[in-house]
C-alpha cells in the first residue's frame, strides 16, 4: 500500500520542537473526596519507523496503573500515531486499550488524496465494524495533535485567543481548541521550577471527561515546549499529570529556573 500523499499546503508545519529518541514521563494523580493519590503513569515516545514503505515518526503514548491499584481498575492503554516527518500529519493511528478488562482496538488509515479516513473498530461485546469517514484538511488524532501543538509559534497569539484543531476521535470529527493564557511560573515537585506558557483547552465529552474548557496545562517556555503539568475534572473526581522525567530533548531545558 502506498503512502497517502498530502497536498494541502496550509497544513504544513515543520517540526522544530522535538527529535526522535525523545522520552517524556508523567505521573497521574487522582483526587476524590480531597484525597490525592498517585495512581499511574504515562510515557510519551518519539521514534523512527516505517509505514506503507516510507519513513515516518512513531508517536507513542502508553498509560498504566500502578500495581497497587490493579485490583481496583487496571488500565493498560497504548495510543500510537505514525506521522510524516516533514509536517506531522498522521498517516496511521492505532488505539489499543484494556481498561478493567474492557478492550478497545481502533485503527485509522488516513488518505489525503480522497480526504477520507478508513477505520476498523473492535470492542468487547460489540461486533467488529469498518467505516469510511470524510476528513477536512489538517486532521489529527489525539496523539499527533499534541506534538503538532508543540510546534505552534505562540508569539503570534494574544492572551485569551483560541487556537483551533480538528481531530478524529471515536470515528467522529471534532473541533477542539486551546486558549493561550499568557506566561506563568510553575513548580513541579521533584523536578524543578519552570518558566511556562499557560493554556486552557476544550475536551470532548465521553466516558471520562465532562466536556467543555476544563483542561488547564503548562508547557515550557523554551524551544522544547514540553508540558510540565496538566489538570482537569473528570466524571468523578479530578486528575493531574506532572512531569517526572525527560530525556533525548532536542534543546537544553532553558526554561528551568531551579532544579529540585
Amino acid at each position: 500500500m502506498a503512502m497517502p500523499s498530502m497536498p494541502q499546503d496550509n497544513c504544513e508545519i515543520k517540526n522544530k520542537a522535538f527529535q526522535t529518541g525523545e522520552i517524556v514521563d508523567y505521573v497521574i494523580t487522582y483526587n476524590w473526596f480531597l484525597v490525592w493519590t498517585d495512581v499511574g503513569g504515562v510515557r510519551f515516545e518519539a521514534n523512527k519507523d516505517k509505514m506503507f514503505g516510507e519513513d515516518v515518526i512513531n508517536l507513542k503514548a502508553t498509560g498504566i496503573t500502578y500495581t497497587f491499584y490493579d485490583w481496583f481498575f487496571p488500565v493498560y492503554d497504548v495510543y500510537q500515531s505514525w506521522v510524516k516527518p516533514e509536517n506531522l500529519l498522521p498517516v496511521y493511528y492505532h488505539r489499543d486499550v484494556d481498561e478493567g478488562g474492557y478492550l478497545i482496538d481502533i485503527k485509522y488509515t488516513f488518505d489525503y488524496d480522497s480526504m477520507l479516513a478508513y477505520s476498523e473498530v473492535e470492542k468487547t461485546h460489540k461486533p467488529y465494524f469498518r467505516d469510511t469517514i470524510e476528513i477536512p484538511p489538517c486532521t489529527y488524532d489525539v496523539v499527533s495533535v499534541i506534538y503538532q501543538a508543540r510546534n505552534i509559534d505562540f508569539s503570534k497569539y494574544e492572551v485569551d485567543e483560541k487556537i483551533p484543531f480538528k481531530i478524529l476521535l471515536d470515528n467522529e470529527m471534532h473541533d477542539i481548541y486551546i486558549r493561550y493564557k499568557g506566561k506563568e511560573e510553575r513548580k513541579v515537585r521533584g523536578v524543578g521550577k519552570f518558566r511556562c506558557l499557560k493554556f486552557t483547552g476544550s475536551l470532548v465529552a465521553g466516558d471520562v471527561f465532562k466536556g467543555g474548557e476544563d483542561l488547564v496545562f503548562w508547557v515550557t517556555d523554551d524551544e522544547n515546549r514540553i508540558p510540565v503539568w496538566a489538570e482537569s475534572p473528570i466524571i468523578i473526581g479530578t486528575i493531574k499529570a506532572r512531569l517526572v522525567n525527560y530525556e533525548g530533548l532536542k534543546y537544553p531545558m532553558k526554561s528551568m529556573i531551579k532544579e529540585y
